[in-house]
């Protein structure tokens, strides 16, 4: 099959010149975004690497020090070394080493974390990192590249007239303003104001288990680089290593609480909890947030009206088993992003398809992650006898297994999250290329990584190099402009099993294959802007 030049693709070519399709309708700002968590820093952060301008606002008076979501993984990493930040965040975090799984009728089985088969990856680790430190780092970024987060402001209502978005804002000082944005993006949380007035809808399924969470010191001798999971009659209980040294995340189900009874969450409390499901005396002190929470579940039923986005909690809420949350915001806001500054650069129709593709891709990412987060929550939960039971014996042989193990990285890691036009996860691929999958990052005989080669911004082509097989050069115009990248075979050092892949590929700005092909023609036909980011075969 042959792969034909982008501009039949109807893609973004970066130097293209700039389209303006709302042209003579005035906008204060291209981008204005609602919350200031992770989802919509990183929003904030990518809208101006890609050129366009932006304000971020969020209605509390400044930002939290409570810890919150706990773990960043590899995927997220993979973007954060995109946006130029990966070497903070990995300086704030600690690397877990390992997962011990606890029941009473065995021995732990122990995940080694760092020994799993992760592949192509250059972050094969669990990170724990606080998300207060994970957003200090993206608030810094955001400034030094001469944005900044507006604190005490506060989103009144929205108006989409079709050409831009006209938002209604009220500062803490009692300022009033309105703001008219080309498009605006709620990341403002699960009780999304931006959610609601754009007409969208998020149901919440209660997920019928109360939760105690709680951060705090031990005098226990524990290493500090590995969690516990205990699978114990009274309970799950939960112990994260966090990177201050000796202090830890303690999650535990309380299946006796009710929803309106508060828990009294104690040094004394979270004591005996731990000595009755683990038999560690743990020595508590110093409780730094505590938390009780009711989990409940819910996708919103559309990402997209109009000029209004949704990412992150706006988008979907769920069970914070898998530490998927975060990421899942992350990663919305980068897939978003670089389509809002594409569409800056092409007529309305394609920049409508474009644009719809962001719910297409992602709405079922999120669909999948609620699902399998929902069925896992309900088995570690469930207080029936016989199931209890089955899960005290069958959980511990499966993890037991390289495969199950296996999932705890490249799996939970969200490296092979893939995208299909249908709108459904794409799951089982065959081959290391295809359209709609996350473009592997293989180690090349220089040293360097595949990523490191590609453009920080737009599209790329890779083009693999076989003995006595000859490729346009890199100025030829059916490249479209778009920077050329040849390997050689022999440099494939780090994923050999691409020597047999496809040798011609478009990459996305967001490391995602666009199209692969046996060669560059132009006598392919084009695909329309809504499919071209997961078709496969010619394009």
């Amino acid at each position: 099959m042959s792969l034909g030049p982008a501009h039949e693709q109807g893609l973004h070519i970066q130097d293209a010149p700039r389209a303006e399709p709302d042209a003579g309708h005035r906008t204060d700002v291209d981008v204005l975004i609602v919350g200031a968590g992770p989802t919509g820093l990183t929003a904030a952060c990518e809208a101006i690497r890609h050129g366009l301008t932006v304000r971020i606002v969020d209605r509390k008076p400044s930002r939290s020090t409570f810890s919150k979501a706990l773990v960043v993984h590899a995927r997220t990493m993979e973007v954060f070394e995109t946006m130029g930040v990966a070497d903070q965040i990995l300086a704030e975090g600690t690397r877990f080493a390992a997962l011990n799984v606890h029941t009473r009728r065995r021995g732990p089985v122990r995940v080694d974390l760092l020994g799993l088969p992760w592949g192509d990856t250059a972050y094969p680790f669990w990170l724990s990192i606080p998300q207060y430190a994970t957003e200090r780092v993206l608030e810094a970024h955001l400034d030094q590249a001469g944005g900044k987060v507006e604190w005490g402001v506060t989103l009144d209502q929205i108006h989409d007239d079709h050409n831009h978005v006209q938002a209604a804002l009220k500062h803490a000082g009692g300022r009033d303003e309105t703001v008219r944005a080309r498009w605006l993006l709620g990341c403002d949380g699960g009780r999304s104001r931006v959610r609601d007035d754009a007409g969208l809808s998020l149901d919440r399924s209660d997920a019928g288990a109360t939760f105690v969470l709680a951060d705090v010191k031990t005098t226990a001798t524990l290493p500090e680089d590995e969690g516990h999971a205990f699978l114990a009659p009274e309970g799950l209980l939960l112990i994260v290593p966090m990177p201050e040294p000796r202090r830890w995340r303690i999650i535990a189900h309380v299946p006796q609480a009710r929803q309106d009874t508060p828990v009294l969450i104690g040094e004394e409390f979270l004591d005996r909890l731990i000595r009755q499901r683990s038999g560690i005396a743990f020595g508590s002190h110093d409780v730094t947030w505590k938390s009780q929470f009711r989990l409940s579940h819910g996708l919103a039923d559309h990402y997209r009206k109009g000029r209004v986005f949704l990412a992150g909690d706006a988008a979907h809420i769920h069970s914070p088993v898998g530490g998927q949350g975060l990421n899942t915001g992350v990663q919305d806001a980068h897939n978003l992003l670089w389509k809002l500054a594409a569409a800056r650069r092409t007529g309305p129709a394609q920049a409508d398809a474009l644009l719809d593709s962001y719910e297409a891709e992602r709405r079922p990412v999120a669909q999948a992650m609620v699902r399998g987060t929902a069925r896992a929550t309900s088995v570690l939960t469930t207080r029936k006898g016989i199931p209890r039971a089955l899960l005290g014996l069958v959980a511990p042989t499966a993890l037991a297994r390289p495969s199950v193990q296996a999932r705890f990285g490249r799996g939970v890691g969200m490296l092979d999250i893939a995208y299909r036009s249908d709108s459904s996860p794409l799951g089982a691929v065959r081959g290391p290329l295809t359209a709609g999958r996350r473009m592997p990052n293989p180690r090349l005989g220089s040293g360097e990584r595949l990523y490191q080669r590609l453009s920080p911004l737009g599209l790329s082509w890779v083009v693999r190099g076989r003995p006595g097989e000859a490729h346009p050069h890199h100025s030829d115009p059916r490249w479209a402009g778009i920077p050329v990248h040849f390997l050689a075979d022999d440099e494939l050092m780090g994923l050999p099993e691409l020597t047999t892949a496809a040798p011609v590929v478009l990459v996305r700005p967001d490391r995602y294959i666009a199209a692969v092909g046996q060669n560059l023609t132009p006598a392919a036909q084009p695909i329309p802007p809504r499919r071209w980011a997961t078709k496969s075969g010619s394009a």
